[in-house]
């Protein structure tokens, strides 16, 4: 089997210049649906901020929770009605917002015949969206947990049955993509489609020192507008910065 070039697209920060739970924001005050979720979700992560900004609470306790809490946004939504969101939330809130310097990245691997990753700690359906969109190979993202469609029971014979489409049940089916957990789910992925990969060539973007696994994955990684941390890591190692 001959071996394959990778590249590698973190979402947040790094291909997209908006961050998921704003998108939700927008479209939950638009349609007056889910605000108390919304709101709670919110104000008790924002509550926590003032406490990690003055190191009481390590950042990347702070960041997990963050990430893993926002699927409480989606709880009790239909699966079929969180397409339409999610839909909604690229087309209003994500793709108006991508960073054209590492969209053209994106697109000159494409023509080199790369194969192209999206990943993220977001929603799995809704980074298979957003990947959809831009023509990327695979996306690996969080998945939700969901409660499978259940039929009611008849009262009467001449009852028709009563039929309840799945939806949200405001958590994730672990692992959370983030940090080394996103690093193992890329390997894993590419491991059961049996592929094989030659990573001293691949490309890994990504803007944050939570990602540090993905980058140290590829000969070659890229950091986009950096973090502090991965901004002295990229430059005492010599990787590339945009």
């Amino acid at each position: 089997m001959n071996e394959r070039k990778i590249a590698i697209f973190d979402l947040d920060g790094t291909l997209v210049d908006a961050p998921l739970w704003l998108g939700i924001l927008k479209h939950h005050l638009k349609e007056k649906g889910n605000l108390f979720s919304l709101f709670w979700f919110l104000i008790s992560h924002m509550a926590l901020a003032p406490f990690w900004k003055m190191g009481l609470i390590p950042t990347k306790k702070y960041y997990q929770s963050w990430g893993r809490d926002l699927s409480k946004t989606m709880k009790g939504i239909k699966v079929d009605k969180a397409k339409e969101i999610f839909n909604w939330i690229t087309n209003e809130h994500l793709l108006p917002n991508l960073k054209k310097n590492v969209l053209a990245r994106l697109k000159k691997h494409q023509e080199e015949d790369f194969l192209t990753i999206l990943t993220s700690g977001n929603f799995q359906d809704l980074v298979e969206i957003i990947a959809n969109r831009l023509n990327i190979d695979f996306a690996i993202g969080t998945e939700l947990d969901y409660y499978p469609p259940t039929t009611l029971q008849e009262s009467h014979p001449s009852n028709p049955k009563k039929v309840i489409p799945a939806y949200y049940t405001g958590k994730i089916i672990p692992p959370f993509c983030f940090g080394q957990g996103k690093a193992e789910k890329v390997k894993k992925f590419l491991s059961e489609k049996n592929l094989k990969i030659n990573f001293k060539e691949s490309f890994a973007y990504s803007d944050s020192f939570f990602d540090l696994p993905i980058l140290e994955m590829a000969g070659n990684p890229v950091v986009v507008e950096p973090d502090k941390k991965l901004l002295e890591i990229a430059k005492n190692k010599g990787w590339q910065v945009i």
